[in-house]
């Protein structure tokens, strides 16, 4: 069963696809990420909606407290922390990142890419990308549920 945290917004076409391919899920508060295997603690995926919202948690003062909680939490308890940004289009890793031009905010797509590197070599968390349509299927595909069972 995926523990989905009850802080996770605008998740709905993730929980669409965990119900049209009968993937248990229940909604549950957790410390680190939006999303677990029931039991499995040392994985865990947060998902941002696209480079903007990455964007912020890494490098606004004011929207960044509570990602970086969690990603000192994940390494104080050893969790592998993977972040999934449904950014899509051309970016398809952290190298691609360079390229990005937000229209809302002053952040240059290779200041983002060396704060994720940065983040990376220091917490060890891992940042992956893919389009919001196959958000569902990668979530389970990390947390090893790929197999359509729930």
């Amino acid at each position: 069963m995926v523990i989905v945290d009850t802080r996770e917004k605008k998740n709905a076409h993730i929980l669409k696809y965990f119900t049209a391919h009968q993937i248990e899920y229940k909604l549950q508060k957790m410390d680190v990420a939006d999303y677990q295997l029931e039991g499995a603690d040392m994985l865990v995926v947060d998902r941002k909606q696209n480079l903007d919202e990455l964007a912020r948690n890494l490098m606004n003062r004011s929207d960044h407290a509570r990602f970086w909680k969690e990603v000192r939490r994940a390494k104080e308890r050893s969790t592998k922390l993977i972040v999934l940004c449904e950014h899509g289009g051309q970016i398809k890793d952290i190298k691609t990142v360079a390229g990005w031009h937000s229209k809302y905010s002053p952040v240059s797509g290779r200041a983002l890419m060396d704060e994720i590197y940065r983040v990376h070599i220091a917490y060890g968390v891992e940042f992956l990308f893919c389009d919001k349509r196959s958000t569902g299927k990668r979530i389970l595909e990390l947390l090893g549920e790929g197999n359509g069972k729930g």
